[in-house]
């Protein structure tokens, strides 16, 4: 899940939301995710559109995963990775 809390209440994405991402990021979308645009739901494709280059999506998706981070760090968690790693 890449969107959380969205407002389309739909599931499918609309085709144009699905050509603009496959027009913009072409095979590299597929490469970063491991699947293809068609897969994404409404909310997912309607966010990822708003991004201008997939560096721009990856750049996004290392924040959150900081942010994530820290917001479990601050409530005592370690990420189950982490907590094998060590």
């Amino acid at each position: 899940m890449l969107v959380n809390a969205g407002r389309n209440p739909a599931l499918v994405p609309g085709k144009k939301f699905v050509w603009l991402i496959k027009e913009r990021f072409d095979e590299e979308f597929t490469k970063v995710f491991g699947f293809e645009p068609d897969a994404l739901t409404a909310n997912e494709a309607e966010y990822l559109v708003g991004f201008k280059s997939i560096d721009a999506i990856r750049n996004r998706l290392a924040a959150a995963e900081q942010e994530i981070d820290c917001r479990l760090r601050s409530k005592g968690i370690t990420r189950a990775s982490e907590a094998t790693a060590s």
